[in-house]
């Protein structure tokens, strides 16, 4: 029987130690990779909600009228009680030809005075990100 040479054992231990590194180095790899999409999508998730509770405050500023807010969330009116604003991939307010996400803000004005409101914030494909919905009651004028 013959016995494998101190070369030919040093050569094997080196390959199973690289082989134990490349696979190690493979796990990192996709952990790394799955932290850094849950990191984009929370960031996404986070200003969305901040552009949620923003529209919420500019509602409540104006006592529920939705006309106003136009300027205020530069915003455009899709009907009489729809705003729909549109953000780029760093949530600035652009224009609709510019725009990754939307925010749609509907409101509507019941018997007793309440202005009920919906605040929807959409994904690129039109999944829903986050949502909100407002009660208000608006004194006659």
């Amino acid at each position: 029987m013959k016995r494998l040479s101190r070369t030919r054992l040093f050569l094997l231990e080196m390959l199973v130690n690289l082989l134990v590194f490349v696979i190690g180095a493979a796990i990192c790899i996709l952990t790394l990779s799955e932290a850094y999409s849950l990191s984009a999508s929370s960031r996404v998730l986070t200003k969305a909600h901040m552009e949620v509770e923003n529209a919420a405050m500019a509602i409540r500023s104006t006592n529920g009228d939705i006309s106003p807010l136009t300027d205020i969330l530069n915003g455009s009116l899709k009907s009489s009680n729809e705003l729909i604003v549109w953000y780029d991939k760093n949530w600035n307010a652009v224009s609709s030809k510019d725009g990754i996400y939307s925010m749609s803000i509907k409101t509507k004005q019941e018997e007793s005075n309440i202005v009920k409101s919906k605040i929807v914030v959409y994904e690129p494909n039109g999944d829903i990100i986050t949502q909100l919905s407002t009660s208000q009651y608006r004194p006659k004028e």
